[in-house]
């Protein structure tokens, strides 16, 4: 009782499967892309509902707890699909390279900004893991380990601002 868990179950484009074991194991968090689509729910906005939720938690003792999210949630967050089809255009042209300079050059503004945005590793997953089509293979984004990332980032906010005194592993 001392671990957060963030488990991605498969489920690309629907998140009936994450529902399911929801229902059965009763986790702190369960987030469903579905939803994320229907409240266009950013990558921040993910990030401070969990972030609120491991506070609130704290404040009551309990630094530990399980989030359920499907393995295509990324999908869902409208920054991250805007992102994922431009660079599924760009890299899909004769003589594109999968570098990070390069594909910063042909980016939109917005895009480049989600882009840069995003921890090393995610970044070198978008560019790295292509399907034989030339698209980004969304299953193999540890989306887990990225809301982990961007959530310990906005709890250390926090506990310098002094709203947050817990443990978050």
């Amino acid at each position: 009782q001392k671990y957060y868990h963030i488990v991605r179950l498969m489920g690309r484009s629907a998140s009936n499967i994450a529902l399911e074991v929801a229902l059965l194991t009763r986790p702190n968090a369960c987030l469903l892309g579905e939803e994320v689509a229907r409240d266009k729910k950013s990558l921040k906005d993910l990030t401070m509902d969990l972030a609120d939720m491991i506070e609130q938690r704290s404040a009551a003792g309990k630094d530990y707890g399980v989030v359920i999210l499907p393995e295509g949630l990324i999908e869902f967050i409208p920054e991250f699909n805007a992102l994922i089809s431009e660079l599924n255009d760009k890299l899909a042209a004769a003589g594109a390279r999968a570098t990070e300079a390069s594909v910063l050059e042909v980016l939109s503004p917005e895009n480049a900004s989600v882009f840069k945005y995003l921890p090393d590793f995610i970044r070198a997953q978008l560019l790295l893991d292509r399907d034989p089509h030339g698209n980004v293979q969304v299953a193999k984004i540890e989306t887990e380990k990225l809301l982990a990332a961007t959530v310990k980032t906005e709890l250390e906010k926090r506990r310098v601002a002094g709203s947050y005194k817990g443990s978050f592993k």
